[in-house]
């Protein structure tokens, strides 16, 4: 595990307000650059052409 990958993960905690334990902060510092590589390789994509999948239609709220 490198220093910088745990400093990211206590970095993130945080800004998330998330307690973690020593032994999760190890576990998400091996896994954080699996993460970053996915994260580059969505970034990639172009998705400006691409219809969604589904659209969201609010509720209007409880019906009376």
């Amino acid at each position: 595990m490198k220093e910088n990958d745990r400093d990211a993960v206590l970095c993130l905690a945080a800004l998330a307000g998330l307690p973690l334990t020593e032994e999760r902060i190890a576990a998400l510092a091996l896994t954080l650059p699996q993460v970053r590589a996915m994260a580059l390789s969505l970034s990639a994509v172009e998705y400006g052409q691409v219809e969604p999948a589904c659209r969201f239609r609010p509720s209007r709220g409880p019906q009376r």
